[in-house]
């Protein structure tokens, strides 16, 4: 016997503007002289520059370790995968290393992924040794 189920019926719903979260940017230093940045929220449009900007004020400090923690970014477009191939090339100039920690972040790896820049960039799941890191107050 065949069954057929009524088609769903679809109920408008009212467009409601794109809500932005406001990317969290920390600065934190762990031992040995490296840097970590870590990022909740959107790394997009809005904070690929402060993004930018923020690890420019480091720059001249030559941590020859930098690791980007995207393991709390809830959304990455173009723009936000754009600056990590900037950051990947500028520590390629300078002789850094740069490592990008997502966690178990799907939302990261899968654009990572789609970019192929999880081939170019030094992406883990877990960080080594960061747990002990001390937090420095943001520049911005």
């Amino acid at each position: 016997m065949l069954v057929v189920q009524p088609p769903a019926t679809a109920i408008p719903v009212a467009p409601s503007a794109r809500v932005r979260l406001t990317a969290e940017i920390q600065v934190v230093r762990p031992y040995f002289g490296a840097v970590m940045v870590r990022i909740r929220g959107a790394l997009d449009e809005d904070s690929a520059p402060r993004l930018r900007s923020e690890l420019s004020t480091w720059a001249h400090r030559r941590f020859p370790v930098l690791v980007l923690d995207l393991s709390e970014v809830d959304f990455l477009d173009a723009a936000g995968l754009a600056v990590l191939g900037g950051i990947q090339a500028r520590s390629v100039r300078e002789n850094a290393t740069l490592r990008i920690v997502t966690g178990d972040n799907r939302v990261v790896r899968r654009a990572l992924a789609a970019s192929g820049l999880d081939h170019a960039l030094n992406v883990s799941r877990l960080p080594s040794g960061w747990e002990r890191a001390t937090e420095i107050p943001s520049q911005g």
